[in-house]
């Protein structure tokens, strides 16, 4: 019945084009959906700790402050894994608060800033499968958050963790760089960046492992600057780096980044591109595994796709059968993370 359920409320949700947008409240056993002019913000207000919120694909009104402790899933960002649906979009910022401890975020494309409230505490935060310009933890480390996690996602700039200990990185492509942090795990990621500014800045007592670093900007080193304490081991880098007070073990150094991925066509995201590398058993990180983010404990999933069904295609009759019926097809497929 749960199933049946759930079935009903997605394809409702990817019913874009057919009928007004729909936002989908699932607390304990029941279901509430939502439409309306502004049907995500009238889905959290009415949402407690611990509830379930399903966006629709497109471009839709939202709360900008969220403060509960919820789990919020869209239909994904990559075009070609939402042809029925469309993707979820939010075309602002969005801001979290100190009583969202817990909260989950997935399959879900923030157009400007996901911002941690200044010298907020928010413990246990989940953002994945996200495409995010940029994410900044505020504050000055007094409050941190801890043992957030950010993963499988695509961030067009930076992040800055100013406010952040603890913290799980891993399996993202990155646009830019990342700035302040301390205790960190920064592993299997994609560095893009190609610019005059250091992939890591203030990055103290932190695991830096596994990860692609195409830095290439006109020659110069720009891999890390005034990090201390830190562990960079078995990342592929295009240069050298300097070793300062940190530590390096086992990096594969001076790496022609020219044919290491499958199809990779500038130092900018595209949903075109194919970040496999060419030859995955030629760079293997601390576990054995590839480095780049189809290694480690999250492998990227291929498109992105969010832990709920997956609407595929749609089929909707112009007009009703001499029954009054409407014909209606709809092909979903089932994901199992």
């Amino acid at each position: 019945m749960k199933n049946s359920i759930l079935f009903l409320m997605l394809f409702l949700l990817g019913f874009v084009g057919f009928s007004q947008q729909k936002v989908a409240l699932h607390h304990g056993s029941e279901v509430t959906i939502f439409g309306g002019g502004d049907p995500f913000t009238d889905a959290y207000n009415a949402a407690v700790n611990g509830d379930v919120i399903y966006l629709p694909g497109g471009s839709l009104p939202y709360p900008s402050f969220i403060d509960k402790s919820l789990v919020i899933i869209g239909a994904g960002h990559y075009p070609a894994a939402t042809v029925a649906t469309n993707r979820t979009v939010l075309n602002g910022s969005l801001t979290i608060g100190e009583n969202a401890d817990n909260l989950k975020l997935e399959g879900i494309e923030i157009a400007s800033t996901l911002s941690f409230f200044n010298n907020h505490k928010v413990d246990g935060v989940v953002i994945k499968r996200c495409r995010i310009n940029i994410i900044g933890y505020g504050g000055d480390g007094t409050t941190p958050c801890l043992n957030n996690t950010i993963r499988e996602c695509v961030i067009n700039a930076y992040i800055d963790f100013s406010n952040a200990k603890s913290l799980s990185f891993s399996n993202n492509i990155i646009g830019g760089y990342i700035v302040n942090g301390t205790e960190m795990g920064v592993s299997n990621n994609i560095f893009l960046l190609n610019t005059s500014s250091y992939v890591f800045n203030n990055v103290d007592n932190s695991s830096i492992s596994n990860n692609i670093v195409l830095q290439q900007y006109s020659g110069v080193n720009y891999i890390h600057a005034s990090c201390e304490l830190s562990t960079f081991s078995n990342n592929i880098f295009s240069g050298t780096p300097n070793v300062g007070s940190n530590t390096f073990v086992n990096n594969y150094n001076n790496v022609a980044m020219t044919g290491l991925f499958v199809n990779q066509t500038s130092n900018a995201f595209s949903y075109a591109d194919d970040y496999h590398l060419v030859n995955p058993a030629t760079y293997l990180g601390t576990d054995g595994i590839q480095v780049g983010i189809y290694g480690g404990l999250f492998p990227y999933k291929e498109l992105a796709i969010p832990v709920n069904p997956n609407i595929i295609s749609k089929t909707i009759a112009p007009q009703t059968n001499t029954s009054g019926e409407l014909n209606i097809q709809v092909q979903v497929k089932a994901q199992n993370n």
